[in-house]
């Protein structure tokens, strides 16, 4: 018995561990790598707020932005603050409510009473040197002109807006100001229907799905020839199977008049392309839904060719999995996608499939060219009906550059510090990536070969009670940023160098803002120093092994005597007096090229150096692993050994023996066992009859059951009794 007993609760026990090491290896391989170096809450972070007039919801936007100044807008107003220290400069303010007949026709129509109000979306300087701006204007969309007096603005003249701005100030639209002339995509209606991209006059054909289809527009920016607009929308190519979003890059010619006869107010040029953001694979994991972009950036990445790139966010559906990915684009992987095949759908029941290349008509549709208002009206016709591309365009670096699978926030808004000088004189650029959970991550995208990698620096909680982050901005300085929310605007500073004390922090934080200075012992920022010299950073890989190895990261100068024997006497003698093991500081001649000795006299600035064990995640689980069955074993005996001191034993036989002990006296009749009832009552509990007696008679009845054969041959009746 008591060897079932343990095996039961040896198998109780394996089960456990078989369920743990489950449990452990699942979430290693299902989730990406989700760490951070820092993690900072909303105290720990150095930030300056502006919250407007802090009664009423302002639904923020940065209009403009320069070396001095950032402008705002919010409710019924446009700030203008300091870019340095947020202090706004009042005399640069412009009040603009909407007017009572406004306010109280947008109630009449349903809306609320902060939805009437004006909520100014678009600001730009003509190139007469007036300031024009929009606002939604109580859903009733107006444009005004101010011009600039005596230091303050008065108003020149009011047009509307529509199919400039938009009614809804959470509607997701974009513009961008040209060459004199204002691009927009919004929408043109009350209800939000009658989604386009226009341009005085022209604009994109009215309710037709294949041009587009639902968008949420997210930037714009010229480039080329061309205005290119990002947004997602519904697929309409994959209609007949369901309903999916994708994300889109559009483009139009700057100099698009419009083409022959009824086509005058049309694009001529309006082409788009999916954008593929996805983890390759047999069956690749999309993100198909495009979130932000930042501006264009130009570096050189794993090339000695200069390249022009735009960083994207894009998720998953709100309704899947919560992921999100960065994913960089090559401008001329955009412009190549343009170049390709056409899709077209022949009837509505068939696939969607390349058009041959000679039903193209020539000059090809969607080129610039000087007056598109003598185009065929076959090739304007043919760009109407055939304005999808059949080729994505590409990741650049092949794959995302980061993701992050999160039950808790998903990306929203990006901006990048472009080609941030490290100490070898490598170039990498910093990505400031807002969540809709009020955080921002700091991350640096590193290439490697044909690949690259964004490691995250810090995790910092910005914006308080998770409002979402709607826009990033770059500030000057190292590691400051403007952070748009609904109804706060921040200046906030992500520059963790002076937080950190020990060498080996600092570099292994991977931060190119930051390095160690070796003469004052401390982590500094890049941007505080003159020289190099003395710095110790490396970015690409992190390795603590570049610091110096005293036990407290104090920087140890050996002096040396005036020629070089005595140096390498002093090398020699360090190493026969020392044990040397993987824990004590080796001394050796540093002739990595970016280590600096500290003065004329010493030695070398990293001739020595401690040896650190780093220990990776597969390591670290491992050890839990082990650590957990062996405590569970331990625990397994000790528990056995405590139940074993504390049994105490029964003064009773077993189980068994009783019944057997029960089973022998019931085949004994002369004798009574201490089950026999007492006052001599016969029981009878077998009858043995003998060979010569008749069986017992049986009838329908069956009374034989309470009948006895006595030993005269007599029948008795007897009194049965049941045990």
């Amino acid at each position: 018995m008591f060897a079932f007993q343990l095996i039961l609760q040896c198998s109780y026990v394996v089960k456990i561990l078989i369920w743990s090491i489950c449990f452990i290896a699942f979430c290693h391989a299902w989730l990406p790598d989700g760490s951070s170096k820092l993690v900072n809450n909303f105290k720990s972070i150095s930030s300056i707020s502006f919250t407007g007039n802090a009664s009423f919801p302002d639904h923020f936007i940065v209009l403009n932005q320069d070396d001095n100044s950032i402008i705002i807008g919010g409710r019924n107003r446009i700030y203008n603050l300091s870019i340095y220290d947020f202090h706004e400069r009042k005399e640069g303010r412009i009040d603009w409510p909407s007017s009572d007949a406004h306010g109280q026709l947008c109630i009449l129509k349903g809306k609320t009473e902060d939805d009437c109000q004006n909520y100014i979306r678009i600001l730009y300087h003509s190139e007469s040197g007036k300031l024009v701006v929009c606002g939604t204007n109580s859903y009733k969309p107006l444009c005004r002109t101010y011009a600039p007096k005596d230091g303050k603005y008065s108003v020149e003249k009011e047009v509307e807006g529509i199919g400039l701005c938009p009614y809804n100030p959470e509607h997701n639209s974009t513009s961008v100001f040209y060459n004199g002339q204002l691009f927009s995509a919004t929408v043109a209606d009350f209800s939000g229907g009658d989604p386009l991209i226009y341009r005085e006059p022209q604009r994109t054909e009215l309710f037709d799905l294949k041009q587009l289809n639902a968008p949420n527009f997210v930037s714009s920016l010229p480039y080329g020839d061309f205005i290119f607009f990002f947004y997602r929308e519904t697929a309409v190519e994959y209609m007949n199977c369901g309903k999916v979003i994708y994300s889109r890059v559009a483009r139009v010619c700057k100099d698009d008049k419009g083409g022959p006869h009824q086509s005058r107010d049309r694009w001529t040029s309006f082409l788009k392309a999916r954008l593929n953001c996805s983890i390759p694979g047999e069956y690749p994991f999309y993100f198909d839904e495009i979130q932000s972009t930042s501006d264009i950036v130009e570096g050189k990445y794993n090339s000695d060719e200069s390249k022009r790139i735009i960083y994207g966010i894009l998720t998953t559906p709100i309704n899947a999995i919560g992921g999100s990915a960065i994913c960089a684009y090559h401008m001329d992987d955009i412009l190549r996608a343009f170049e390709g095949s056409f899709k077209q759908q022949e009837n509505i029941n068939s696939n969607w499939l390349p058009v041959p290349e000679n039903m193209v008509p020539q000059p090809r549709p969607g080129q610039c060219v000087r007056d598109s208002r003598i185009l065929p009206d076959k090739n304007v016709n043919f760009i109407k009906t055939h304005s999808l591309m059949e080729e994505a365009v590409p990741a650049f670096f092949g794959k995302p550059v980061l993701v992050r699978v999160s039950l808790q926030y998903r990306f929203t808004a990006i901006t990048v510090d472009p080609q941030v000088k490290t100490t070898n004189n490598k170039y990498v650029d910093v990505l400031y990536i807002g969540t809709d959970d009020g955080k921002v991550l700091k991350a640096v995208n590193i290439p490697n070969g044909d690949t690259a990698k964004a490691i995250v620096i810090s995790e910092n909680t910005v914006l308080p009670h998770g409002s979402a982050v709607k826009q990033l901005k770059i500030a000057p300085g190292y590691g400051k940023i403007v952070v748009v929310g609904k109804d706060e605007v921040r200046l906030t500073t992500l520059n963790h160098c002076s937080s950190i004390t020990r060498c080996s922090e600092c570099v292994g934080l991977q931060d190119p803002h930051c390095a160690w200075d070796a003469k004052q012992n401390a982590c500094v920022s890049i941007d505080a120093v003159t020289s190099y010299r003395f710095l110790i950073q490396d970015v690409p890989r992190g390795d603590v092994n570049k610091c110096w190895s005293p036990q407290s990261d104090k920087k140890t100068v050996i002096k040396s005597k005036s020629d070089a024997e005595e140096k390498k006497e002093i090398q020699t003698n360090s190493l026969d007096d020392k044990d040397l093991d993987s824990t004590d500081p080796v001394i050796r001649t540093d002739e990595d090229p970016e280590c600096d000795p500290l003065d004329e006299n010493s030695i070398g600035g990293c001739a020595v150096r401690q040896q650190l064990v780093i220990y990776t995640a597969g390591t670290l689980h491992i050890v839990v692993v082990v650590v957990s069955i062996v405590g569970l074993l331990l625990g397994f005996i000790a528990g056995y050994l405590f139940s074993q001191k504390f049994h105490s034993h029964s003064q009773y036989p077993e189980a068994p023996f009783i019944e057997q002990h029960n089973h022998l006296e019931r085949l004994s009749a002369n004798q009574t066992g201490y089950l026999t009832p007492r006052a001599n009552k016969a029981v009878n509990l077998v009858v043995n009859v003998s060979s010569s007696s008749p069986p017992p008679k049986k009838d329908n009845l069956d009374v034989g059951k309470d009948l006895n054969i006595s030993s005269d041959g007599t029948l008795q009746k007897i009194k049965k009794t049941y045990i």
